[in-house]
């Protein structure tokens, strides 16, 4: 037996605040693509490899609302999958959930669609073993109560057992609580043989054995996913199955820290689009720049980097040559060992105040409704929001603190 675990393609990824003028058409193209690529590259293999089955775990759309142009790709890569004689399980998410007339989707006898409950269906395989697959499909966007209670045992007249299931690790006050939430040990109290799992974009197992997955999306589509993207290709090896991680990203994002001096912003921009000449990247590279400084940054560098101004004049000299240096910049922050506003007494207020302002929870109240936006609301979700932010006011505040004190001196 051999299979394809694959989740969250998110076909259709609006990818909002990358294009500007700056960007090339023909970048914007490629980025605009990439979802659409990385599966179409999924589906190659399926083929080549000759496996049995496809199973896509949940968010295969971007949101439930998506283009004609992703659900016509989307059925003509179910159609060749079909022609190769490759079954395809579908459970949707989050984003693309679906209470409807799974027989008005179009979609070719070789996919199985999960209701909104979980359910099990069986296949045969060529040669002659069973398998079972169980999972279930959002009906809507939030899922509080553990679903996982309704699958079944493990099924004794099969070979194999395999569940799908869209959702995430179980944690009190956890925001993925959101999610269909389960345990491992629930799991693993149901004794399958490999749980299949979406939602989550970061590839990783949650046991020893490397039978309870997370593929990962097969596509980032920002700076907080970094790194190679794809799908597993999971084969027996006897008795057990084994895992191989296959690369689909039509592009990576990276952050890469860059050491600054005391240089004025006009000679900074030189000296990092000279940084970035001297990388190697193999593959189209989006990158965010943060800049490194053992000392308070001066205003005018606080100023091109806060207003825009610094990453406006690196785009311009990357559009030249984007495609010989195969990267392109999207953002660009700094960080100080050793910032400071106006004083030490400053400083300490501003620490503490920190402390109790910039937090998960009260980013989220601040937020307002503009949490709703399913693109906000999973921005907010990320480990890393409140640093950023952090980061961003702070060099606001010793930009305008560097000003009044200026001032004053006059």
């Amino acid at each position: 037996m051999k299979f394809i675990h694959a989740a969250d393609l998110h076909l259709d990824s609006p990818f909002l605040g990358l294009q500007n003028h700056t960007m090339p058409t023909e970048l914007w193209n490629r980025v605009r693509e990439s979802t659409f690529s990385s599966f179409n590259r999924l589906v190659n293999d399926a083929i080549e490899q000759q496996v049995d089955f496809v199973l896509l775990v949940g968010d295969l759309f971007d949101r439930n609302d998506h283009s004609v142009y992703a659900e016509t790709f989307f059925i003509e890569q179910l159609n060749r999958l079909d022609k190769a004689g490759i079954s395809v399980l579908i459970s949707f998410g989050n984003h693309d959930y679906f209470s409807g007339d799974v027989s008005q989707l179009g979609y070719p006898q070789n996919t199985f669609v999960f209701p909104n409950h979980a359910a099990t269906t069986k296949l045969t395989l060529k040669d002659g073993q069973r398998v079972a697959i169980s999972g279930f499909s959002f009906d809507k966007q939030w899922i509080r109560e553990p679903v996982i209670q309704g699958y079944p045992q493990r099924a004794t007249d099969v070979n194999w057992h395999i569940g799908m299931l869209h959702g995430s690790l179980a944690a009190s006050k956890s925001p993925e609580a959101n999610y269909a939430p389960f345990s491992v040990g629930q799991l693993e109290a149901k004794d399958y043989d490999y749980w299949a799992l979406g939602h989550i974009h970061k590839r990783q197992s949650l046991n020893s054995m490397g039978t309870i997955n997370y593929s990962g999306n097969t596509q980032g589509r920002h700076i907080n996913e970094p790194g190679e993207k794809g799908y597993l290709l999971v084969a027996t090896d006897h008795q057990t199955l084994t895992t191989k991680f296959i690369p689909t990203a039509e592009i990576i994002w990276q952050t890469l820290q860059l050491p600054v001096s005391q240089a004025r912003a006009g000679a900074l921009a030189d000296a990092v689009f000279k940084q970035l000449t001297t990388r190697d990247f193999k593959q189209l590279t989006f990158i965010r720049v943060v800049l490194v400084s053992d000392q308070p940054a001066s205003a005018d560098v606080l100023k091109a980097v806060s207003d825009g101004s610094l990453l406006a004049t690196l785009q311009n000299m990357n559009s030249r040559n984007w495609q010989s240096l195969n990267c392109w910049l999207t953002s660009i922050k700094i960080h100080q060992s050793q910032p400071a506003i106006i004083s030490h007494l400053d400083q300490q207020y501003f620490e503490e105040a920190k402390q109790v302002t910039f937090t998960s929870g009260q980013l989220k109240e601040l937020a307002g409704s503009l949490k709703t936006t399913s693109f906000i609301h999973d921005d907010l979700e990320m480990t890393d929001t409140a640093a950023d932010i952090f980061d961003r006011a702070m060099a606001i505040l010793q930009e305008n603190s560097q000003r009044e004190a200026g001032d004053t001196s006059c």
